[in-house]
């Protein structure tokens, strides 16, 4: 490769590590999913650590985590038995892949303390003085608007989900 593409190449692969770091993503990653965008073939893993200068098993890892956004697929090679990987190259599938996973984690996490709460509220109800049964109206009351937003956040979710 000419001297400048692969400065340039360089250059990208360092903003978008940085980038990633700034969103508290994981640096590796992004070297990966530049590089291979930036391919204009398939690369081994062992080429990719070769050119990132890191181990072929922190590629490995770091790789699967890609395949799970869909940033990167795995893809045959004619004559080959390594693993060869390409990046998907539509960006907005991508991102929007990502953050649905991670507001669908959130939402779970959400949903299941709020259960854990009500609970906890519910099996204890009888034991409590008067005041501390209007507190449980306001436990409800503001646990119910939470719930009320997870619920909205999932419809965006399906909304979002078709429009992309």
């Amino acid at each position: 490769m000419n001297d400048k593409l692969e400065t340039a190449q360089y250059k990208f692969i360092g903003y978008l590590s940085k980038l990633s770091d700034s969103f508290g993503l994981n640096k590796l990653v992004a070297q990966i999913y530049a590089l291979l965008y930036l391919s204009d073939k398939a690369l081994s893993l062992d080429e990719i650590a070769e050119k990132l200068k890191v181990s072929k098993g922190s590629i490995s890892v770091n790789i699967r985590e890609l395949e799970k956004w869909g940033a990167v697929k795995s893809v045959w090679v004619k004559g080959s038995r390594k693993d060869y990987y390409e990046a998907e190259l539509d960006l907005k599938k991508i991102i929007s892949n990502k953050l649905r996973s991670a507001v669908e984690k959130r939402l779970v996490e959400v949903g299941g303390v709020i259960d854990e709460c009500n609970s906890i509220v519910k099996s204890s109800y009888k034991e409590l003085s008067e005041e501390d049964k209007n507190i449980v109206k306001i436990y409800e009351e503001r646990l119910q608007k939470i719930e009320d937003l997870k619920t909205l956040a999932s419809s965006m979710l399906i909304v979002a989900g078709k429009l992309l």
